[in-house]
């Protein structure tokens, strides 16, 4: 696009920076910012595009997602809640699927049920799936991701029987007479019965990456962090970025991590290794999950979940076992993204990163803790102290919240989960996500979420965790595009940087609780291009510059 200067609203350059009247852009960077004349000055022959009393932020950063994932979901079976009340609900959706197939044998996949939002206040068993169809493999994934449950069929084609051993990170769950329920724990088993389906092929993959893209940018991202390439179809997750990317079909930047089991073949093809970047697309390095999620009670805990007193979860790799991990990435040039939600997860994720660091790590790899949803003010002290980052799941708070209060873990422990505060007091860079397709992606309802501490009743969850709607905003821009070691060239709107931002229809900064919740994106900017614009949302009046606009 051609050199132009935004003028007309609200510019915020920072986070919590005072407006300035006009950027100027060119070659996608920002060139000059401050008042009209000056920018004006700066660039004497640019367009001028008048926002009409727009608010301008630096672009949103979505931190955490499974894009293609997410994209894939599209076209599977909504088991979620509370669309389905039931798992008799659930299995006639199934069925209704099938009948409606040109192949009542081929695969179905369902997604996002939630047992303890079912009736049953359980997980679906093989058996009830089998009432679907005993003919067509069924499988459908929890709302954490974590678990999968499997009918007769798949367990068969998966090869799982009462005398298959559990993998290194999951377990092949059993009734009390040996026989496979159905419900593989966590990603080694899942990842057993995942295998087994015929993969996407390269034009579905493509597809749904491009949803995902096409999603954020109309919710005001410039860039997103797919955590954890390869979840749903290996490594033909990466070719897909690469073949987007390479062709010019990816407008948003997309930075990477692929799933640590897929590294070798990674290296193998790129000996140089971390990072890689082709286009808009970076691959940064690793991701491990070192437990599960609270809500299907395999987060790692410290002490008992309120709700099952002879369980504190499970850690899926021992203190040794991500040193080893973490170091193979580091010596790679990378960053190791770490999942890590129970309290004893997070410290032993963190322990194991100092480790690295005392043993001659990079000073600045910049290793990554996920979710880090129930930290202590001690471990964020030592994950500052380590070297590493976060990517906080700010959403919990409002999806999860009250059942982590009521249900999961009880009020103390509740009123701290993702404490948002105190690492912002501890001076740890951190960004906030939405884990989605496990929430919706969206930015703005997150940063709502993480200044309100609202659950889905109205609750208030943890007063003293809040962020001011700056913080939030500086974690969603400044502090994401630092994760990534971009802070130099993107994350903030001074001259110099990406001219990457989101147009919003109010300021941040001085909305109200009510009105952060409901703010409206115009349009969105990666590198100066217009990559997404609200319909007639947008006058755009314009004129050389020196002409009245």
């Amino acid at each position: 696009m051609d050199p132009h200067i935004i003028t007309g609203g609200t510019i915020r350059t920072t986070a919590g920076s005072a407006p300035v009247e006009a950027l100027g852009i060119a070659d996608g960077r920002i060139v000059a910012a401050g008042s009209l004349k000056e920018v004006t000055a700066a660039l004497p022959e640019a367009e001028v595009i008048d926002t009409a009393g727009g608010t301008i932020v630096p672009g949103l950063v979505e931190s955490h997602v499974h894009p293609i994932f997410f994209g894939l979901t599209q076209h599977w079976v909504d088991c979620r809640s509370p669309l389905n009340s039931s798992v008799s609900d659930i299995v006639a959706r199934l069925r209704e699927r099938l009948e409606s197939s040109n192949d009542p044998t081929g695969w179905i996949r369902g997604w996002g049920y939630d047992d303890t939002l079912l009736a049953e206040n359980r997980h679906p068993t093989r058996d009830e799936l089998d009432k679907a169809s005993p003919e067509a493999p069924i499988v459908i994934s929890h709302i954490s991701g974590h678990f999968l449950v499997a009918n007769t069929k798949a367990l068969e084609l998966a090869g799982v029987s009462p005398d298959t051993p559990d993998p290194s990170e999951g377990r092949f769950i059993k009734d009390p007479k040996g026989r496979p329920t159905g419900l593989m724990w966590e990603i080694g088993a899942v990842n057993r019965v995942l295998d087994c389906i015929p993969r996407p092929t390269a034009t579905e993959l493509a597809d749904a990456a491009k949803f995902a893209a096409e999603t954020a940018m109309r919710r005001g991202m410039t860039t997103i962090h797919d955590l954890g390439i390869g979840l749903m179809a290996g490594y033909a997750e990466l070719k897909t970025w690469e073949h987007l990317a390479s062709q010019g079909e990816l407008p948003l930047r997309v930075e990477g991590y692929l799933r640590g089991d897929l590294i070798e073949e990674f290296i193998a093809e790129h000996p140089q290794g971390f990072p890689y970047t082709v286009g808009n697309f970076t691959l940064r390095g690793a991701k491990y999950w070192s437990d599960g999620s609270i809500q299907g009670l395999s987060a790692a805990l410290s002490q008992p979940y309120s709700c099952a007193e002879e369980s504190c979860g499970e850690l899926l790799f021992t203190h040794d076992q991500l040193v080893e991990l973490i170091t193979r990435v580091d010596q790679l040039g990378g960053q190791c993204a770490v999942h890590a939600n129970g309290d004893l997860a997070i410290s032993t994720v963190i322990g194991a990163l100092q480790t690295v660091r005392d043993s001659g790590g990079r000073p600045d790899a910049r290793h990554r803790v996920e979710h880090l949803q129930m930290a202590s003010a001690q471990d964020i002290d030592d994950l500052v102290r380590a070297g590493g980052v976060a990517s906080v799941f700010a959403n919990h708070v409002y999806y999860w919240g009250d059942r982590h209060r009521d249900v999961f873990l009880g009020p103390e422990r509740a009123n701290r989960m993702e404490p948002l505060a105190e690492a912002a007091r501890a001076g740890l860079h951190f960004g906030l996500h939405s884990d989605c397709p496990i929430t919706p992606m969206d930015p703005l309802r997150t940063l709502w979420t993480a200044t309100s501490r609202r659950t889905s009743t109205g609750e208030i969850l943890g007063e003293t965790q809040k962020l001011t709607p700056a913080q939030a905003l500086h974690s969603l821009t400044a502090d994401s595009a630092w994760l990534v070691h971009e802070e130099h060239r993107r994350g903030t709107l001074e001259p110099g940087m990406a001219a990457d931002f989101a147009i919003l229809d109010r300021d941040i900064l001085t909305a109200s609780e009510d009105e952060l919740a409901h703010i409206d994106v115009l349009a969105t900017v990666v590198a100066g291009q217009w990559v997404f614009s609200e319909p007639m949302s947008l006058p755009a009046a314009t004129a050389h510059a020196g002409e009245r606009v």
